[in-house]
């Protein structure tokens, strides 16, 4: 009660807010960055690679929550304000000292080091200004501070929009390119499906490389990012786009919400977003509400009459620097378009020309684009019957630059798509081809199923807003790994699913050691494997995990033990040696931290494991002696993958 009135009482205060540090080394992270699978709730102090420094109270308030966690946010303070607004601030090194007495009491009741959440019986007051921790590198993440704040709804704040920054931040965002992708029939400069082109800028002011030409409605996606006053790559803060100077799209980051997270896919491009390169889609979807417009671009460019129109991309960082791109774009008339450069050449491929065509499938929502480039003959040459299930379809070929393609929506429910190709001669039927490929139509309030061998993927009623095609094929990716099964490629992969959605695997009949099973996404960027949180699904002689996007995914075994590496260095004296650094990684489910141990002298003594810098760090030296010195490290996976190396090292 007195907690309530304290809030009460000053409800009506003009609350200001202070910088939680001392130093000033810029920000790392901006508010509502893109992570894998969420929104950054706050920002992320910069703190010189190292830790110790002060975390001051950013105005009054009470600690009502106090967390130790191995992982996450670490350290962390929960700081509730007269204002009703809740601050945290994650990844501390320590607490004060009453505060840290509270911590060791707390951990020695429940006899457990991370107890994770702890509540003060009371409530600890805090004043604006005051110390109450100091900064670390705790749980996830290299040293940082992490400050959130929270309304009394507990919608996310952005903290730059109410403290100001030591330091003014005077570089302005960049823009590095936009990425089109062909809706429907589209012809982007000439071609369908989809295209980056890279921007250049002068000052502030950005424009592409090369000329653009549509034909009809696109989606369009800017490849951004701003520069903070650190020099760090981070999120900006707000996009507008306009098309012939209406403002279409608006998008600003004040706030969020937990529900917010489902609409990650929405904002980001799912396929090249990741942290310090942003890929922003500038048009609307259904259901995508942190868009203020919400009026779709690819139908006001659809009514533009033919001729020169310009896209203007406005994006700001919170501190009102600006970058602006200037995009024209030719609309053209699609007869304009498809004549363009082809050309058919009656006397080539002597051979058989349809198993030698250069084929790929584009898939966009729920049209299906199957292209021939280089294709010599007429379009009117040749035609496409579709079969899936008692579903047929007769498809006529069109034009385009290159060569020819077909388009065409997937009529049945059957995942086997037989497509059928008869090529005539102008008069008659000459050559037939015949090629089967796997789809899902995904509509939104319809849950889906589907298995391809030992994969099987099951679909949530909302896992889509709009009719969706997924393409389910076996990836020719190599692996190191033992493989049990795959691996599938489910693309498109530039959205997350909105809903649950999980992937399973078949353990092979007779499996004796599932702890080494697992599945693995495969990283084209990086050309290697990332295990995925994998469970015991309840239909016996399967794994799952739930996933929020397409990819390239398998059930692999994990038979690499975890390495271990010890850098001896010069000699050190005994009365400086502070400390000792093992570098210890996985490279497959992971380091079970609780195998971890460490031996010095052949006595055991406690050694931190740090996932995010691949070491144990240990300080408790206890029994080093002048001379010879023997260190002893042993450590398991995830997967029962068992190490132990010996090393020897001097001191003088």
């Amino acid at each position: 009660m007195l907690f309530s009135a304290w809030i009460l009482s000053a409800q009506k205060n003009t609350t200001e807010y202070i910088w939680p540090l001392t130093i000033d080394n810029g920000i790392s992270s901006t508010f509502q960055e893109f992570r894998s699978n969420h929104f950054h709730a706050g920002i992320d102090l910069r703190t010189f690679k190292t830790t110790g420094f002060p975390v001051r109270a950013v105005t009054d308030g009470m600690i009502e929550k106090i967390i130790v966690s191995r992982t996450g946010i670490g350290r962390a303070i929960f700081l509730r304000h007269r204002d009703g607004n809740l601050s945290i601030y994650g990844h501390l090194e320590k607490f004060r000292d009453d505060i840290e007495a509270l911590v060791a009491r707390e951990q020695k009741r429940r006899s457990e080091k991370y107890f994770g959440s702890y509540i003060p019986a009371r409530p600890i007051p805090i004043s604006r200004g005051m110390v109450m921790a100091f900064s670390g590198e705790s749980g996830y993440g290299f040293p940082h501070l992490h400050l959130e704040i929270r309304d009394p709804e507990n919608g996310s704040l952005n903290p730059l929009g109410m403290i100001r920054c030591p330091t003014m931040d005077r570089n302005a965002p960049v823009l590095k390119g936009i990425l089109l992708r062909s809706c429907g029939d589209t012809l982007l400069n000439g071609d369908l499906g989809e295209f980056y082109f890279r921007l250049i800028g002068s000052g502030s002011m950005y424009s592409p490389v090369e000329a653009l030409t549509a034909t009809g409605p696109f989606d369009l996606v800017v490849h951004t990012l701003d520069i903070a006053d650190s020099g760090h790559a981070v999120a900006p803060y707000s996009l507008e786009a306009y098309l012939d100077g209406k403002l279409y799209y608006q998008v600003v980051f004040d706030r969020l919400v937990r529900d917010d997270s489902n609409q990650l896919g929405m904002l980001f491009d799912m396929t090249y977003s990741s942290t310090a390169s942003y890929f922003y889609k500038l048009f609307y979807q259904s259901g995508f509400m942190l868009e203020k417009r919400q009026e779709p671009f690819a139908d006001h460019f659809n009514r533009l009459a033919p001729g020169l129109h310009e896209i203007q991309i406005i994006v700001c960082d919170r501190q009102q620097n600006q970058a602006t791109a200037l995009i024209p774009i030719l609309k053209l008339a699609e007869a304009e378009e498809t004549l363009k450069n082809r050309k058919i050449d009656l006397n080539a491929g002597k051979d058989k020309i349809l198993p030698n065509a250069d084929m790929s499938v584009y898939i966009h929502r729920d049209d299906v684009i199957i292209k021939m480039r280089n294709f010599c003959r007429p379009a009117a040459w040749i035609r496409l019957k579709t079969r899936q299930g008692n579903h047929e379809q007769v498809i006529a070929a069109k034009e385009y630059a290159s060569g020819i393609y077909f388009r065409f929506k997937p009529s049945g429910q059957e995942m086997r798509l037989q497509l059928h190709w008869i090529l005539s001669d102008g008069h008659q039927p000459v050559e037939e081809f015949q090629k089967d490929i796997h789809l899902l139509v995904l509509k939104s309030h319809t849950t889906a199923h589907c298995r391809w061998g030992d994969f099987v993927a099951d679909f949530a009623a909302k896992s889509v807003l709009e009719p969706t095609v997924l393409l389910l094929e076996d990836a020719p990716i190599e692996t190191d790994y033992p493989l049990l099964a795959g691996p599938v490629s489910v693309g498109p992969t530039h959205f997350t699913f909105l809903d649950t959605v999980f992937f399973r695997f078949k353990v092979p009949a007779g499996e004796v050691q599932p702890e080494q099973l697992g599945i693995f996404k495969y990283q084209p960027s990086r050309n290697r494997w990332n295990y995925v949180a994998t469970q015991k699904v309840p239909k016996a002689g399967y794994l799952g995990s739930r996933v929020i996007q397409g990819g390239i995914f398998a059930l692999l075994r994990d038979i690499f033990p975890p390495e271990i590496h010890f850098r001896k260095g010069p000699k050190a004296r005994l009365e400086t040696f502070k400390k000792i650094l093992v570098r210890l990684r996985d490279r497959g489910k992971g380091i079970d931290d609780r195998t971890v141990a460490v031996f010095l002298n052949g006595s055991k003594v406690e050694g931190e494991y740090d996932p995010d810098w691949d070491h144990v760090r240990i300080e408790d030296l206890r029994g080093l002696l002048r001379g010879k010195n023997e260190l002893r490290v042993r450590a398991s996976d995830h997967a029962g993958n068992h190490s132990e190396k010996k090393f020897h090292f001097h001191l003088r």
